[in-house]
């Protein structure tokens, strides 16, 4: 019984996703049956190869940019939320734009971006500014700064960053503290004299 009743709701939900799917088509102003599904079909297809057709220009179009371009500094104001996975991937970048000889200026495009950029508000990238046309822009993902990769250990010197010294031990934690240096004695990862020096800056002596 159990069976049966499994195989009628498989049925029903077939019928619904043909139902929406017929509905869709409507919508989207096909045909129903097989011949609107094909025609849909086909029109993905074009649009798939027209953004190919874009990207594939796009990157020309920087390439050109970046052999004869003026160089210069885009600072990220903002950016679009990027795409977890992709090599490469299309992101909107709104840069303040630094060129020598002219007044900084910002200017918002898409631009390709490989995984593991750098890329955030404050983020400074290498560009190349069109000659002819100031409002187009190829950054230099060649020469800009790349996050770690995972697992990866980098030196972040120049960052300005200078952590907090550590807060020291009061109240019952004296007494916590104190164990955690025997234990570190008695093991030998610290000398008779190192253990009182830090026993004696413990107990603020």
């Amino acid at each position: 019984m159990g069976l049966f009743k499994s195989m009628k709701d498989l049925s029903s939900l077939t019928k619904q996703a043909k139902e929406l799917q017929r509905q869709q088509q409507e919508e989207a102003g096909y045909k129903p049956g097989f011949r609107g599904q094909m025609q849909q079909m086909g029109d993905m297809i074009s649009q798939a190869n027209e953004q190919l057709a874009d990207v594939t220009d796009s990157s020309g179009e920087s390439s050109e940019i970046l052999a004869n371009g003026i160089p210069g500094q885009g600072v990220v104001v903002a950016h679009g939320t990027p795409e977890r996975g992709a090599q490469w991937f299309n992101l909107d970048i709104d840069l303040e734009v630094h060129v020598n000889g002219r007044r900084p200026y910002r200017v918002n495009n898409m631009y390709m971006v490989p995984a593991g950029a750098a890329i955030g508000p404050g983020v400074t990238l290498p560009i190349k500014v069109d000659p002819s046309d100031p409002s187009k822009i190829a950054i230099d993902w060649d020469t800009a700064q790349r996050a770690p990769a995972r697992g990866e250990m980098r030196s972040v010197g120049g960052s300005g960053f200078t952590p907090a010294p550590a807060p020291a031990p009061s109240g019952g934690d004296h007494i916590t503290e104190l164990e955690r240096l025997a234990k570190l004695r008695d093991s030998g990862a610290l000398t008779d004299a190192e253990f009182e020096r830090e026993k004696a800056r413990i107990l603020g002596s």
